[in-house]
C-alpha cells in the first residue's frame, strides 16, 4: 500500500471540496492501492481546520518541511498560484494545482517548464475529462458516429453574482484573477472542447460586466469597480474546420445551474448535461434514434474513468465526483511515478488553455 501524505496550501470552498474527495476516497473505493492521509494545511484562519487534518502551519516553507510529505494541493485564489507553486516545484514534490495555474500565459509557461525539469508529476484540476460522458462523448465523436463535425454549443450558466449586493472579492479584479467568467469557468469550458474535438485555431470574443461595481465589504456604503467580465461568449473554429460557440455566464438564472454540450455532425448529434453526468445522449439521423448508455466503443481511458468515479449510490454530487476521480488519477500517477493515461490535464495541457484565454481576455 503506498502511503501519501498530502499538504495543503489553502483551503477555501474549492479547498474543501478537494478534501472532502479525499477524505470520502476509501469508503467510495476501498481497494485503492494507496492510503492518503491529509497532511499539514497552510492558511488564514487555522483556528478553523478540521481535526483529521494533520496540523496547521503559519508558512508554506514549514509546511514544505514537514516530516514525509509527497505531494501538495494548491487551492488558492489565482494570483498567488506562480509564486505557491513555484515554492512546490523547487522542492521537488508532486503538485495538484488549481485552474488557472497562473494570471497568464507568461505564468503558465515557467509553471510548467519548471514542472518539466524537476520531473515531478503534476496536474491540473480541470475536472471535466474525468467526467463520464464527456470522456464518453470523445470516443463517439473519435469513432465517427456523427460523421464530420460541423458546430457545437459549450455553456456553463451560472447565477451566483446576480445579487447586486454580492461584495466585491479577488474573483472580481483582472489583478488578482486574470479574468471573470470566461477565466473561472470558461477554461473548463475551454478545455473540455479541445479535449473531445481537437485544437482551437481562431476565436472571436465579446464580454459583458453587468454590475460594474460591487460593496467593498458586506453590507458597506463604499463601492469599488469590477474590471472583469460577467458574461463571457466566444465563436471558436478548430483545426478540423468545426465552428462553435463559448458561453460563461456568472449571471444567468436557472431553476438548476447546468453546464451542457451540444456538438453536431453531418450524421447527427450528441449532448451532454451535468444533470446527467454518467453517459451523453447520442441521436443519429438516419435511424432517428437516440441512444444514452453502455457504449461499445469506449475507450481505454473512458473505461478507466468509469473506474474512479463514484457511483449512482455513493454520488456525493456532480462537482465532487468529477474533483474525487481527478485526484484519483493524479494519486494513481504517483504511485506509478509517472503519467499513465496521456487524456491526464498536466500542466502541459494548462498551459495550451492558458493560451486561448490570453487571447480572448486580450481581444
Amino acid at each position: 500500500m503506498n502511503k501519501i501524505k498530502l499538504g495543503f496550501i489553502g483551503l477555501g470552498y474549492i479547498g474543501k471540496i478537494h478534501a472532502i474527495a479525499c477524505f470520502a476516497m476509501p469508503l467510495v473505493f476501498p481497494d485503492l492501492p494507496f492510503e492518503v492521509h491529509l497532511g499539514p494545511v497552510y492558511k488564514r484562519d487555522l483556528l478553523s481546520l478540521p481535526h483529521f487534518f494533520e496540523k496547521g502551519v503559519k508558512s508554506i516553507g514549514e509546511l514544505l518541511d514537514a516530516e514525509g510529505l509527497t505531494a501538495v494541493d494548491i487551492c488558492t485564489p489565482n494570483y498567488l498560484h506562480f509564486e505557491e507553486a513555484m515554492k512546490v516545484i523547487d522542492r521537488g514534490y508532486d503538485i495538484y494545482l488549481e485552474k488557472p495555474i497562473g494570471l497568464n500565459g507568461d505564468e503558465a509557461f515557467k509553471i510548467k517548464e519548471a514542472a518539466i525539469k524537476k520531473n515531478v508529476i503534476n496536474q491540473t484540476a480541470l475536472m471535466y475529462r474525468f467526467m463520464p460522458a464527456v470522456a464518453q462523448a470523445r470516443d463517439m465523436v473519435k469513432n465517427g458516429e456523427i460523421g464530420q463535425i460541423l458546430n457545437f454549443k459549450a455553456m456553463m450558466l451560472h447565477s451566483g453574482y446576480l445579487d447586486p449586493n454580492r461584495p466585491i472579492s479577488w474573483k472580481m479584479k483582472k489583478a488578482t484573477c486574470g479574468g471573470g467568467a470566461i477565466v473561472d469557468m470558461g477554461i473548463h469550458l475551454i478545455d473540455a472542447v479541445r479535449f473531445m474535438l481537437g485544437e482551437i485555431t481562431s476565436l472571436r470574443a465579446q464580454s459583458r460586466t453587468f454590475f460594474k461595481q460591487r460593496p467593498s465589504k458586506q453590507g458597506s456604503n463604499i463601492m469599488e469597480d469590477v474590471d472583469v467580465d460577467d458574461w463571457t461568449n466566444v465563436d471558436v473554429e478548430l483545426e478540423s474546420g468545426a465552428w462553435g460557440s463559448i458561453e460563461a455566464s456568472r449571471i444567468s438564472a436557472e431553476m438548476e445551474e447546468e453546464t451542457r454540450f451540444e456538438i453536431y455532425g453531418t450524421k447527427g448529434s450528441i449532448m451532454i448535461s451535468t444533470k446527467h453526468p454518467d453517459y451523453a445522449i447520442l441521436y443519429k439521423k438516419q435511424e432517428n434514434r437516440m441512444y444514452s448508455g453502455i457504449y461499445d466503443g469506449e475507450g481505454a481511458f473512458t473505461k478507466y474513468v468509469r473506474t474512479i468515479y463514484p457511483g449512482e449510490k455513493f454520488s456525493m454530487g456532480y462537482m465532487v465526483n468529477m474533483h474525487m476521480a481527478s485526484l484519483i488519477n493524479f494519486f494513481k500517477n504517483i504511485c506509478e511515478g509517472r503519467i499513465v493515461y496521456q487524456e491526464t490535464p498536466t500542466f502541459e495541457e494548462a498551459y495550451k488553455d492558458q493560451l486561448i484565454l490570453d487571447k480572448i481576455v486580450n481581444v
